[in-house]
């Protein structure tokens, strides 16, 4: 099996990082490696900091995007507050927009949901319309869709009249966020809002070129490992 990546670049972030990594790692009966920024390595999982060492305390250190957006595997940026850290809130959230990338979110989000003795909760946010004629616009079906994909596992769904970054912002009962990558592989306004807001980890999911080829994952099975260049 391959490691769980820990990739260190010095900041005050690290050890929070290392230690997510190895909590996670005795989930899934793995090791842990830890590597700088520009190494090359395989891993089923990339941990690191949201924060770089000579970094803005209000922004994004500058290895995170890059390291999100180069990976072929899931990526998780440790950030938030410590009883997220912790795991104290027994809580994953899966923010799914009724896009391609859904079933990727829901499917890793139950196996850590299953793996952490946590509960699930589906989140779609959508703002109200500025126009009168859009306000019967019915997003329930994202919801109904996530639940026909998670195939019984048990969860709340949840819709919110708001943009997502305020509905990110208001996570503060969980310890991990899960999205998937946007439209492109720079990462969505989506993604990089949770990369700069979450009040706890994220985890951003990738599609494999082999789940590409196989099609949709099952729930709650863990996703292969895959090759990571970084």
């Amino acid at each position: 099996m391959e490691p769980v990546v820990v990739i260190a670049d010095g900041s005050p972030w690290d050890e929070e990082a290392a230690r997510w990594a190895r909590a996670h790692a005795e989930l899934v009966d793995a090791e842990v490696e830890a590597h700088r920024p520009q190494d090359h390595f395989q891993a089923q999982l990339v941990v690191l900091g949201y924060q770089h060492r000579n970094g803005s305390p209000l922004g994004l250190g500058k290895h995170v995007l890059p390291a999100v957006c180069a990976t072929f595997c899931d990526t998780v940026v440790v950030r938030g507050t410590a009883a997220a850290l912790r795991g104290e809130h027994g809580r994953v959230t899966a923010l799914v927009s009724g896009g391609p990338d859904d079933d990727l979110v829901l499917a890793a989000a139950a196996d850590f949901t299953l793996r952490r003795g946590a509960v699930l909760r589906v989140l779609h946010a959508a703002p109200l319309p500025v126009l009168r004629d859009d306000l019967d616009e019915d997003h329930t079906w994202v919801l109904d869709r996530s639940t026909a994909s998670l195939g019984g596992f048990p969860h709340t769904a949840v819709l919110v009249r708001r943009q997502p970054h305020e509905a990110i912002n208001r996570c503060t009962d969980t310890d991990l966020l899960v999205v998937g990558p946007g439209e492109t592989r720079a990462c969505g306004s989506v993604t990089r809002a949770a990369l700069h807001h979450a009040p706890c980890p994220v985890l951003v999911v990738h599609r494999p070129v082999q789940e590409e080829r196989r099609g949709a994952p099952s729930v709650p099975a863990p996703r292969r490992p895959v090759r990571t260049p970084v």
